[in-house]
């Protein structure tokens, strides 16, 4: 009897592939020099929104998901708030609240190549906003297991870039101050 079942758990257990989790976020120096450079007061965050809103997995060839924890907006706000916190400009009781909405993610996981791309509109309280794309690159890999895990290990880098391409932008010291 028990032979008879092998097939299906194995069959079942490729089927369903896995998940590749991406790990928590880790600050940069470059965007904490970068906030610093912006001279802004110290600003609060609201919660960040998503057009997919709770969205924490994105499939990934034939091989599983990417995922992340608890999704895609709370791990990015969570990620902005880290670095304004070691910035100094992180202050929950500020009157200045920034907010983001997370129009669109999506990530290529080529043979050669792969990247993650975000558009992400930051505004605040006084109804003014700005949009910003982000790309960032990584190495792809024929094997789809090997690819995946880099998009998953690339995840948390792109998530940086996001933030410094938010803070280099002109428009962020204007909607932060």
């Amino acid at each position: 009897m028990y032979l008879r079942l092998l097939p299906f758990l194995a069959a079942t257990a490729l089927m369903t592939g896995c998940a590749f989790n991406v790990a928590p976020y880790g600050a940069s120096v470059k965007n904490v020099e970068a906030l610093k450079a912006t001279s802004i007061k110290p600003v609060s965050v609201a919660k960040f929104q998503a057009a997919k809103p709770g969205d924490a997995s994105i499939s990934c060839r034939a091989a599983g998901s990417v995922k992340v924890e608890p999704s895609f907006e709370t791990y990015i706000e969570k990620a902005f708030i880290d670095e304004l916190k070691l910035a100094g400009l992180y202050d929950p009781a500020s009157s200045l609240k920034l907010s983001g909405k997370l129009e669109q993610i999506d990530f290529s996981s080529g043979i050669s190549d792969g990247n993650w791309t975000f558009t992400l509109v930051v505004s605040n309280a006084r109804n003014e906003s700005f949009s910003t794309q982000s790309k960032f690159p990584f190495s792809g890999s024929f094997i789809a297991d090997k690819a995946c895990q880099e998009v998953a290990q690339a995840f948390g880098p792109a998530v940086q870039k996001l933030i410094e391409d938010v803070v280099r932008n002109p428009k962020f010291k204007q909607i932060a101050s």
